[in-house]
């Protein structure tokens, strides 16, 4: 597989979109494999795929990294051991491509934006040799969002073209991720508005699985996992848990804690009933350190006013919450620092969480939680690491 270009492109305009992303994935692939793979078939039916991957309890436990840029001056690796230096045995990396808006039709890959593909199998290398499980996320993000917009709500204006890109662009990561021995890869993240089109889902997961041997899972909003037909042709039930959890009370923990309850025998019941069972991967959990982040853990923008206690309370209810649940595979926390600037302390209102209380109840539940579920003992150590929420958002 040829590496990408080490030096930074800047894209052009938007009426070039088409052109950038087949001119990204030339580079990538390699010119050789591109004409029968940008070539238009016809859809046909395919056959629904029951998984046979079995997925013991608490198997994933960590951190994401958004991997958002070229430079190599961004010391991803330092990042990458400072979540194993904190319990973790899993780490979710995330790379993006871009649309220009929910209604474009075609996706581009911003050099500027993502890894070389050199620098990329590095990083998942330094994972493994630091024992940490690999997950590779690929996700779309909106570079001039209008009023509203985000990719939960992308109506493409030309659903064959959009479809024609966003599958060149999984198959490309799921290649490299087969490659490198990544243990998990998501066929996607959060596309409400495009998860009804259940057939283009189960011929894109029956393509990945021809290139990828490992688990496939999609992530699902909070609010959306039921309306998905197509979770049995996956290994694994993705879902985020930006769930209200005080309304308008105050941020107790009894609060927090019963608020839980509820949300979690509907999930539960769910996964028994519609799903067989399936593991349940939580895909993004964490709450911005910010007033109002238990009502909206979603809304990073929501406060200027610090609230370390209330994030870390947040933690704490989701740990207890679940952690003795056997049929969860993980959690993945949203998220970890990914630039220098990054500082966090007590005055930060992001998710990240540099100098505060949260990340030592996330270590110390994580250790718990590998300490009972894991055959091998836990690790030992009690420091827990320096963790910041990178800028750009989600």
């Amino acid at each position: 597989m040829n590496d990408l270009d080490d030096k930074p492109i800047r894209r052009n305009g938007v009426r070039k979109e088409r052109l950038a992303i087949l001119g990204v994935v030339v580079l990538l692939l390699g010119a050789v494999a591109l004409p029968q793979a940008f070539k238009k078939k016809p859809e046909t039916p395919t056959v629904k795929v029951q998984s046979t991957k079995t997925t013991p309890a608490w198997t994933f436990r960590g951190m994401t990294l958004q991997l958002h840029s070229w430079w190599e001056g961004i010391p991803f690796e330092k990042y990458i051991r400072e979540i194993a230096g904190g319990g973790a045995n899993t780490i979710c990396l995330s790379v993006a491509a871009y649309q220009e808006n929910c209604v474009s039709s075609s996706l581009f890959i911003e050099y500027r934006k993502v890894p070389s593909v050199r620098r990329l199998n590095k990083l998942i290398k330094l994972a493994h040799d630091l024992d940490l499980r690999v997950v590779l996320m690929p996700i779309i993000l909106l570079e001039n969002p209008g009023a509203g917009e985000w990719r939960g709500k992308i109506a493409p204006a030309q659903p064959d073209s959009w479809w024609e890109d966003y599958e060149n662009y999984v198959l490309f990561y799921a290649k490299i991720a087969d490659a490198a021995g990544a243990e998990v890869f998501m066929v996607g993240s959060e596309l409400v508005s495009m998860e009804d089109q259940s057939l283009r889902w189960r011929q894109l997961i029956r393509k990945v699985r021809k290139v990828y041997k490992g688990r496939l899972i999609y992530s699902a909003n909070w609010d959306h996992y039921k309306d998905i037909e197509w979770w049995g042709d996956l290994d694994l039930v993705g879902m985020t848990v930006y769930y209200d959890l005080v309304g308008d009370k105050a941020s107790t923990m009894e609060v927090l804690l019963d608020s839980w309850k509820p949300i979690r025998k509907e999930i539960l019941d769910w996964q028994q009933k519609k799903v067989n069972g399936m593991p349940i991967l939580f895909t993004e959990v964490g709450w911005p350190s910010q007033v109002g982040c238990a009502k909206e853990p979603w809304n990073y923008y929501g406060s200027k006013t610090p609230d370390p206690a209330t994030q870390a309370k947040c933690f704490e209810a989701f740990f207890k919450t679940w952690r003795n649940e056997k049929s969860i595979a993980g959690v993945f926390i949203w998220e970890w620092r990914n630039h220098p600037d990054q500082t966090g302390g007590l005055k930060d209102t992001s998710y990240i969480l540099t100098g505060k209380p949260a990340m030592k109840v996330i270590s110390r539940h994580v250790r718990w939680i590998g300490a009972k579920y894991d055959t091998q003992p836990a690790p030992t150590t009690t420091t827990a690491p320096t963790a910041t929420r990178p800028t750009g958002g989600k």
